[in-house]
């Protein structure tokens, strides 16, 4: 489909629905410097935009490849959550089962069997470090992560404060995208 946008000085500005920016904001640029007197009635402007251009049938295809977007990230998210409880009791599987080796080769008072798949061998283990009671253990066994806290420096500068190393940004435009 295309649109026919006809200037004053009679020229046919022509957009098809190729939904692709450049085009659209092409065709805005021209319907804008045109029509100065679109600056000051935003619902008119609006109004020819969606009239004259393919601005509003390409929001509408983003806004749905972005719900197609979010549906997939959700499944996704969702396999991925199947998939570590999956190899949790894999996971745990493989220790049951290790485990078992370990108590058939103990009660033989076997140290190592020669199979046609492995070869199995019981060893000593090394010692690993146990938390008995962490509020006892010295600082200096301590791991300390230091990072700014965010929410205390937003309201220290809100109150006047002001924080070395700190600022607030200018705020950026926020897209909402209503759907229910």
């Amino acid at each position: 489909m295309r649109y026919d946008y006809v200037r004053e000085d009679g020229r046919t500005i022509s957009t098809d629905t190729r939904l692709d920016y450049k085009s659209i904001a092409d065709a805005i640029t021209l319907l804008l410097r045109d029509n100065p007197e679109l600056d000051e009635d935003e619902v008119l402007r609006t109004d020819m935009i969606e009239g004259a251009t393919s601005a509003f049938e390409f929001m509408s295809d983003l806004v749905r490849k972005i719900g197609s977007t979010q549906a997939i990230a959700r499944g996704t998210a969702d396999y991925i959550g199947d998939l570590q409880e999956r190899m949790a009791r894999l996971e745990r599987r493989e220790y049951s089962l290790r485990g078992l080796i370990a108590k058939v080769m103990n009660a033989a008072a076997i140290t190592k069997a020669e199979l046609p798949e492995a070869t199995l061998s019981i060893r000593a283990g090394v010692p690993r470090v146990v938390i008995v009671e962490e509020r006892d253990i010295p600082d200096e066994f301590m791991r300390i992560k230091k990072e700014p806290d965010k929410l205390r420096i937003k309201a220290a500068i809100s109150a006047h404060e002001h924080v070395p190393g700190a600022m607030m940004s200018n705020p950026e435009p926020v897209l909402a995208i209503h759907v229910k």
